[in-house]
C-alpha cells in the first residue's frame, strides 16, 4: 500500500486518537486502583486505532463510489449498511489478531480476548459510530470538492463567456470603414493609378495587423496608438483631408496596456462628426497619463464640436462596453463638447503594464 501525504496524517490521527483511549482507559483504571495495566491497554487501544486506519482506504472508497446525497441515498444506504458491517467483522478480527501477534512478543503472554460470539456485537457498537464519521467526513469532503469543481468550472465558463463577448465586441468595427475605403480605391484607380496604390498599400498593413492581432485582446498602449497613426494615414487619403494626429504619451504610460482597437471608434467618431464643412484640416489629439493607479485616455479633436443626442451610436457604445466589461465599476467613460470647440472623450480604467497579467 502506498503510503502517500494524507494517509501519514491519517497515520499520525489515528496515533492521537489511540493515545487519548489509552489515557483514558489507563486513568480509569488508576482511578480504580487497577495497578499494571499501563501495557495491556497501550497495545489494545493502538492496535484498535491502526487497524481502523488501515481500514480507512477502503471505507473512503466506497463512500465516494456510493456518495449520501438528496438523489442517491436510498440506493446507497443498503450499500453502506453492508459495508459498516464488513468493517466491524474486519476490525474486530485484525485487532484480536495484531493482539495475539503482539502480547507475545511483549511479554504478556497470551491475549484473552473472550468469547468472539459477543465480541463482535460489542465492538460492532462502537464500530457503528467510527464507520459513521469516516463515511461523513468523506461525504461532506467530496460535496467541498463537487462544490469547488462546480465554482472552478462556473468561472472557467464566466472567464471563456467574458473572452467571447470581448473578442464580439473587437470585432464590431464599423464595416464601412472597409466597404468606404475598397469603393475609394475603385473610383480612383482608372484614375490615379499611384493614389489607389498607395491606398491599397495602406489598408493591407493596417489589415495585416489587425488580422495578426486575432485573438489578442490587449496591447500596449505605444502599439495601439501606432495602428490609430495608420487607420488615420488612411482615412487622410480615402477623404483627401488633412488629419492631423497628436500623441502626448509618456514613454512609461505607452506601456501600459489597453484593449486592442478601443480608440478606433473615438477616431471614426470625431472623423465623421468633426470634419469642417469649409475643407480646414481637422486636428485630434490623443493624451494619456498615469493618475491615482488609473491610466486616463483624453481623445479631443478641434471639429464642428459635439452635439449631444439621445442615443450614443454603435462605435461609443462599443468602446464604452468594452471596458465595462473588461474593467468592471472601476473603468469610466465620458463625452461632451470643448469649451474651445470640438469633442472631448475621457476614459479611465486601472493602471497595469502590457505583458505582467
Amino acid at each position: 500500500m502506498q503510503i502517500t501525504r494524507p494517509r501519514l496524517l491519517l497515520f499520525f490521527l489515528f496515533t492521537v486518537i489511540g493515545l487519548l483511549f489509552f489515557t483514558s482507559y489507563e486513568l480509569d483504571d488508576l482511578a480504580r486502583m487497577h495497578y499494571g495495566t499501563a501495557p495491556q491497554r497501550f497495545i489494545e487501544e493502538m492496535t484498535g486505532a491502526y487497524t481502523v486506519w488501515l481500514l480507512v482506504p477502503l471505507i473512503a472508497r466506497v463512500a465516494r463510489r456510493y456518495p449520501f446525497t438528496l438523489g442517491t441515498w436510498r440506493a446507497a444506504l443498503p450499500i453502506a449498511i453492508a459495508a459498516g458491517v464488513a468493517f466491524t467483522l474486519a476490525h474486530t478480527t485484525l485487532m484480536a489478531l495484531t493482539r495475539a501477534i503482539v502480547f507475545p512478543l511483549a511479554g504478556l503472554g497470551a491475549y484473552d480476548y473472550g468469547l468472539m460470539i459477543y465480541r463482535y456485537p460489542m465492538e460492532a457498537a462502537k464500530d457503528v459510530i467510527v464507520f459513521a464519521i469516516i463515511t461523513g467526513s468523506v461525504n461532506l469532503f467530496a460535496q467541498l470538492e463537487r462544490g469547488r469543481a462546480a465554482e472552478l468550472a462556473a468561472a472557467d465558463l464566466h472567464t471563456r463567456l467574458a473572452e467571447a463577448r470581448l473578442e464580439n465586441l473587437r470585432l464590431q468595427l464599423n464595416p464601412h470603414f472597409l466597404f468606404n475605403t475598397l469603393n475609394a480605391i475603385s473610383a480612383v484607380m482608372y484614375e490615379d493609378v499611384v493614389k489607389a496604390d498607395e491606398m491599397l498599400a495602406k489598408l493591407s498593413d493596417f489589415l495585416r495587423i489587425v488580422l495578426e492581432s486575432s485573438g489578442v485582446q490587449n496591447v500596449s498602449l505605444a502599439d495601439e496608438v501606432r495602428v490609430e497613426r495608420m487607420y488615420v494615414d488612411i482615412m487622410c487619403t480615402r477623404l483627401e483631408r488633412q488629419l492631423n494626429l497628436e500623441v502626448l504619451i509618456a514613454p512609461e504610460v505607452g506601456a501600459a496596456e489597453i484593449p486592442f482597437m478601443l480608440l478606433q471608434p473615438l477616431l471614426e467618431n470625431s472623423i465623421r462628426h468633426g470634419l469642417h464643412a469649409n475643407g480646414h484640416a481637422l486636428t485630434i489629439q490623443i493624451a494619456a497619463r498615469h493618475e491615482n493607479d488609473l491610466l486616463v485616455i483624453d481623445v479631443t479633436d478641434d471639429g464642428r464640436g459635439y452635439i449631444e443626442q439621445g442615443r450614443r451610436g454603435h462605435g461609443l457604445q462599443n468602446v464604452e462596453a468594452r471596458l465595462t466589461q473588461t474593467f468592471g465599476r472601476s473603468s469610466t467613460f465620458s463625452i461632451g463638447a470643448r469649451p474651445t470647440g470640438g469633442t472631448h472623450v475621457r476614459l479611465a480604467y486601472p493602471f497595469s503594464i502590457a505583458g505582467t497579467a
